[in-house]
Order: C-alpha cells, then structure tokens, then sequence
C-alpha cells in the first residue's frame, strides 16, 4: 500500500466526517436537526448492539493486526491494523450520533449514504470484501428512503 494511497483513505475519512457533521448539526441554521428530541432507543435495539459489536471486533483485529505488524516490522500491517482501528471509531462515533439526535428522514437517508461510502472506501483500503459490500447496500438503502420521500412530498404537495 502506497503512502498515497492512505493519504487518499485519510483525505475521505476526514472529509467524510464534515459532512456528516454538517448534515447532523446543520451549521447555520437555527433549527438543527441536533436540536430534536433524542432518538427513542426502544426503535432498533438490536442492531445498535451488533454494530457496536462489530465495532468492537474491528477494534480489537485492528490491534492484532497493528501488534502482529510492530512485531514483525511490516508496515503494511502496521497500516492496516490502524485503519481498522480508525473505522471502529467512526462506526462508534456514527452510532453515537445515531442514539443522540433523531433524524428526519432524509438525514437519515443521508446520513446512511456517507455510512455506506467510508464503509466501502474503508473495505476498498483493507481488502475487505465483506465492508465494500455493506457500504454498497447501506448506499441502495439511502437511495430506497429517498425516493419514499420524494414519494411522501408529491403525494403532499397534490392535496397541497
């Protein structure tokens, strides 16, 4: 893996975080979707727990990986063993704003795309077929919830 090529990865991963968090807190603006109640935990329990889970996990392979790369001194574990670790925080940062701030739907939507791209630009970084899948469909789901809204809008508008 070529320093440009984490370069690239870090460059996504920060950019990605600016706009979630300008999606999220809507800068600006005086009425933030931040600013909502918070999210009824009773929703979804199940799936904020298996992503935390496989927060944990990441975490936990991310050190193994970093470790076994310090021991044999191959930078590329070293890298990549990282990168993992970085992809844990940001799936436990986004589910920390998940449990947080309750979301209209379209930040939802929005929300689940950015999801879906530094979950695929991670599994393109680490090889992971398993993420690049997975941010591929959190990606089509965004899209589904989209067009439901644009759905909902019209049907609004017609008896507007």
């Amino acid at each position: 893996m070529s320093s440009r090529q984490i370069q690239s990865f870090f460059v996504i991963v920060i950019s990605t975080l600016m706009v979630v968090a300008t999606v999220v807190f809507n800068f600006g603006a005086t009425s933030a979707w931040a600013a909502t109640l918070p999210a009824s935990l009773a929703s979804q329990p199940q799936f904020a727990a298996m992503n935390r889970a496989e927060a944990v996990t990441k975490n936990l392979e991310g050190k193994a990986q970093e470790a076994m790369g310090n021991v044999t001194g191959d930078p590329k574990d070293q890298i990549m063993g990282k990168a993992k670790q970085v992809e844990s925080q940001m799936r436990n940062t986004a589910e920390d704003l998940k449990d947080q701030v309750q979301l209209s739907n379209r930040a939802k939507a929005a929300a689940k795309n950015v999801e879906g791209k530094v979950q695929e630009a991670a599994g393109n970084v680490t090889g992971s077929t398993k993420d690049k899948m997975m941010g591929k469909v959190k990606q089509a789901q965004s899209k589904d919830r989209n067009a439901i809204e644009n759905i909902k809008d019209s049907i609004g508008n017609f008896f507007d």
